[in-house]
């Protein structure tokens, strides 16, 4: 239970943190520098993708699987040490080609010089970032999730309090960043310790001819990772031609999005491990897996969809303050419906992962990624931030047509489809209940339908008996030991 619950507590932990300061930043450097902070933070994402490589995915399936042979242990050294100096290798690449980018682009005046050196900045914390992730990579393959969990709390709360008060301290998207970068380095200090003291030193292979053939696996799923973010994120970039504040204000209702995202990652991540090991099994457990968390993330996307769309207005204004309004209220209420389909797209592509089927997730994320840029060119310089959002709505529903094709050969979409829509009736009472009633009471409305809302699930049959009883049977495989 620990396993599966202390990711998803910490990664909401983090995400209120984060908020905190987004909060903070939003009502003191305002849209436009919100925006550009925004811009270097999606540089950042794009140079972190590739430098990561896909390596973290592939270290945890690779440890899950190795855990139970006789040197699995020693295998796990290995890799560990191996995609470490590949890391390194590519952070430092990265980490250069940011800062040439950045001085580029203040030289010509297209970037200013606060936000040339806010991207140099984040730019070098990728080097300790990869031993973060390398840290972070082996205690979730040995399903010990309490102590990143931990980590990022710490580090959030460090960002946080740190960030506030270069803020206040008027230093801006600089001072940002350089916290950014400090959290970087403690966190990886603190991961190099706990790596040793609970499982074995970290160390480095630098790349040659043997880890090459690494690539074979990772490169699939760094540009699954790539191509998915170009679609989720591209827009930032392209919104740009309508000023600095439509992007603050765009950006603003994604931390919203962001926050809410931390459910389906976080509860795929305490899955995927048992879901590698499952992978091989004639029994059909992955399937009945699947199946289960399917229902269960979609009874908690749509509610979630239709709460956010009905308090978007209040939500916004309390968070980001009135220069805010009304864009980015109105960007969060169409944003928030990519919510179901970018569920199930999420736990969809890991499975698929724990299939060895990443090279088949590449081709549907290229679709969807050539989808999103063509349509965003096409649309937002007309229509600006609406266009971007409904775009990223119809990237997630392209996603999800070829992933549908590759899972359907080997699970029955039949039994997919009825996994899907059983919290669809309950869900439907939910909204009827906040249309009914909101006329009468606003937040009477919202409470009375979120006390309705899991007893229409439990009596509606949305998890069944057997349902609960795998649940229990998968919390149970979720050890909090050590590795063994």
């Amino acid at each position: 239970m620990k396993n599966t619950a202390s990711p998803f507590v910490a990664s909401l932990g983090a995400r209120v943190l984060s908020w905190g300061l987004a909060i903070v930043m939003a009502r003191t450097i305002g849209p436009g520098g919100t925006g550009d902070y925004a811009i270097a933070v999606n540089l950042w994402l794009y140079a972190s993708i590739i430098a990561d490589f896909g390596l973290g995915t592939w270290l945890t399936r690779e440890i899950a699987r190795a855990r139970n042979l006789s040197d699995g242990d020693a295998h796990a050294r290995t890799v560990v040490a191996s995609t470490l100096g590949i890391r390194l290798v590519l952070s430092a690449v990265g980490a250069i080609l940011m800062g040439l980018l950045a001085t580029a682009g203040a030289s010509t005046g297209r970037l200013s010089a606060d936000l040339a050196w806010t991207i140099v900045l984040l730019a070098t914390g990728l080097i300790p970032g990869a031993v973060s992730a390398s840290g972070s990579a082996v205690f979730n393959a040995y399903e010990r999730m309490a102590f990143p969990s931990a980590m990022q709390l710490v580090s959030g709360g460090l960002s946080t309090v740190a960030g506030v008060i270069a803020i206040l301290a008027g230093q801006g998207t600089i001072g940002l960043a350089a916290v950014s970068l400090l959290t970087n380095m403690v966190s990886a200090m603190i991961f190099a310790v706990a790596v040793r003291r609970t499982f074995f030193p970290l160390a480095v292979i630098w790349p040659d001819r043997t880890t090459r053939s690494l690539a074979t696996d990772t490169v699939p799923l760094m540009l699954n990772n790539l191509l998915n973010n170009v679609f989720f994120r591209i827009d930032v970039q392209i919104l740009g031609s309508w000023g600095r504040a439509t992007v603050g204000q765009y950006a603003s209702a994604y931390k919203i999005i962001d926050g809410v995202g931390a459910v389906p990652s976080s509860f795929v991540l305490a899955l995927f491990p048992i879901l590698s090991r499952r992978a091989g099994d004639a029994d059909g457990a992955l399937a009945r897996i699947y199946r289960l968390a399917l229902t269960i993330l979609v009874a908690i996307a749509i509610p979630v969809a239709t709460l956010l769309t009905w308090t978007a207005y209040p939500i916004s204004r309390l968070l980001w303050g009135e220069t805010f309004l009304p864009e980015s209220a109105r960007a969060l209420q169409i944003l928030i419906w990519f919510l179901p389909l970018s569920f199930i797209n999420g736990l969809t592509q890991y499975v698929l992962i724990a299939l060895g089927l990443q090279s088949r997730i590449t081709v549907a994320f290229a679709i969807a990624a050539a989808f999103n840029l063509s349509a965003n060119l096409i649309l937002i310089p007309s229509f600006g931030y609406r266009a971007a959002a409904v775009v990223t709505i119809a990237t997630e529903a392209v996603l999800l047509a070829p992933f549908v094709r590759v899972i359907g050969s080997r699970i029955p979409l039949n039994t997919l489809a009825v996994a899907i829509l059983r919290p669809v009736p309950a869900a439907i009472l939910f909204a009827g209940i906040i249309v009914a009633i909101t006329p009468l009471t606003d937040w009477g409305a919202g409470i009375l339908a979120c006390a309705v809302y899991p007893l229409a699930l439990w009596f509606g049959g949305a998890i069944t008996p057997d349902d609960r009883q795998l649940l229990l049977t998968v919390v149970r495989q979720t050890p909090s030991t050590g590795a063994s």
